[in-house]
């Protein structure tokens, strides 16, 4: 029921297009039937199980069907869009069923011609990664657990001149899953506040700013999840829980950003920018260290040819977590694009920069997915247009990250024998990080025929390796899938 009756979000919405003046509208409902076939496998690494009661080797093979509807309505002032799509689920290897359910809707109204008000809604009911919409880059649905998320979106934008407007905004974003507790994901409440402007000096120079507030709630922990954790540390080391409060196990948060952009439009094709930014995370308990981030950056774009273009950037970041010592480093980035030729294009990216971490699917109560993370990011992307209705993609991104979590520090020293007390905070930090490395290539090929059917082969290979316990595996997803949509009434 409690899955159900978030959707109900989604009716104030409607009221957004309908209750405007009469104007003249376009009415269109859309169906069609939605039919997949998905294999998934997932494989850990034996050397990081050490008991065959944590073998969580996975292989999946599904079909779904389901029915898709669509209406939308129009005018010259307003627009809104409601889309529906349940699938009834049937797993081979588990040999059970289930339906899932995908619904969303997106509307804006003008106020006037310089105000609009926009508003979405998407509730969701699966156990797709594909469906969460990514937090950070390890933000996948490893194992294939069943969850419901739904987000709330309001924004308003106010347009003062040409090139200039602000911009204010709210997002709720609920996560739920089925497998939670001690060695499951933790679910949460995310509240974020924005506000923005974009203002034009001149022909030559504009500049941006933005700032954002987010609140997030993690559900409390139940008392058996408590006492286990008790009972793990105190395994480890007889007598560390002795001042450990229940509150202490809170993971609630708040973060803070800030920032801004200054362009100079040297030329059509050359534009100059310097940018900073400010992200900052506070914590209600004591698990983790609060951490501020300040990032500054110069750089171009460039349209070197009608088919290169390419923009670059760098400079300093200033980090400084609470209780250890401040850091120094800096951030950097290259991205490429290239037409090859008319139905073909590459794109290409490296980024090197810090994140801060906090809303990954994979967050449990021990703050598994959490914490100040150094990275790497290497991208590439191909896609080509082989006729007018056969297109095909390919892609591969390879990421090198190294995060910071207290708890594994606490374990690594435990387990050193080392006197927690009197620890040096810098040794104890270095103790504390680990790396996961992330591949990933894939490709798809999608063919549409006969007007209204589309037939579409995707393939995705991730493969996971992480000096974190239990947290390197490769997996294998294939997703074939046959669609028919078709408008039915229009007026």
């Amino acid at each position: 029921m409690r899955k159900i009756s978030s959707a109900l979000f989604l009716i104030p919405l409607s009221t957004l297009c309908l209750t405007s003046p009469v104007q003249a509208r376009l009415n269109t409902i859309t169906g069609g039937v939605t039919m997949g076939y998905d294999y998934d496998e997932t494989n850990y690494d034996r050397d990081d199980i050490e008991d065959s009661l944590l073998d969580r080797n996975t292989s999946q093979q599904q079909v779904s069907i389901g029915p898709l509807f669509i209406f939308e309505t129009t005018s010259s002032v307003d627009s809104l869009t409601f889309s529906y799509n349940p699938s009834f689920v049937y797993d081979f290897d588990d040999s059970q069923s289930d339906v899932d359910h995908d619904l969303s809707l997106s509307a804006y109204r003008d106020i006037s011609r310089q105000w609009r008000v926009e508003l979405s809604e998407r509730f969701v009911f699966s156990d797709d990664p594909e469906l969460l919409g990514a937090e950070t880059s390890s933000d996948y649905n490893r194992g294939r657990r069943r969850y419901w998320t739904n987000e709330l979106n309001a924004n308003s934008s106010y347009t003062y001149d040409v090139g200039s407007t602000f911009g204010a905004g709210y997002t709720y974003r609920i996560l739920r899953n089925d497998d939670t507790g001690i060695g499951g994901y933790e679910d949460y409440d995310r509240h974020i506040a924005d506000l923005s402007l974009a203002h034009r000096i001149n022909g030559e120079w504009n500049f941006s700013l933005f700032t954002n507030y987010t609140r997030g709630l993690f559900d409390p922990p139940e008392q058996e999840t408590v006492t286990r954790t008790e009972i793990i540390l105190e395994d480890l080391s007889p007598g560390i829980t002795d001042r450990i409060d229940t509150e202490d196990l809170s993971n609630d948060l708040s973060e803070y950003g800030a920032g801004g952009t200054l362009n100079w439009i040297y030329s059509t094709r050359k534009t100059f920018f310097v940018s900073y930014d400010y992200s900052a995370s506070f914590y209600d308990a004591s698990l983790h260290n609060d951490t501020k981030l300040h990032n500054l950056s110069f750089g171009a774009q460039y349209q070197h040819t009608r088919r290169l273009s390419f923009d670059f950037g760098g400079g300093p970041t200033y980090e400084k977590t609470e209780t250890f010592d401040a850091n120094w480093d800096y951030n950097a980035h290259l991205n490429l694009s290239y037409d090859i030729a008319e139905h073909s294009a590459i794109s290409a990216g490296i980024e090197k920069g810090f994140a801060q971490e906090n809303f990954s699917s994979n967050n449990n109560l021990l703050g598994r997915d959490r914490g100040l993370t150094e990275f790497w990011n290497y991208t590439l992307d191909f896609t080509h247009t082989l006729t007018a209705d056969l297109t095909t993609t390919l892609y591969g991104s390879y990421r090198d990250e190294n995060q910071e979590n207290i708890l594994l520090g606490i374990v690594n020293d435990i387990q050193a024998e080392n006197n927690l007390a009197s620890a040096d905070r810098e040794a104890f930090r270095e103790e504390s990080i680990f790396t996961r490395k992330i591949y990933e290539v894939g490709g798809s090929l999608s063919y549409t025929f006969l007007q209204w059917y589309t037939a579409a082969l995707n393939y995705t290979y991730r493969k996971q390796d992480s000096e974190l316990a239990h947290d390197s595996y490769d997996e294998h997803r294939v997703f074939l899938t046959l669609s028919f949509q078709k408008e039915l009434f229009r007026w």
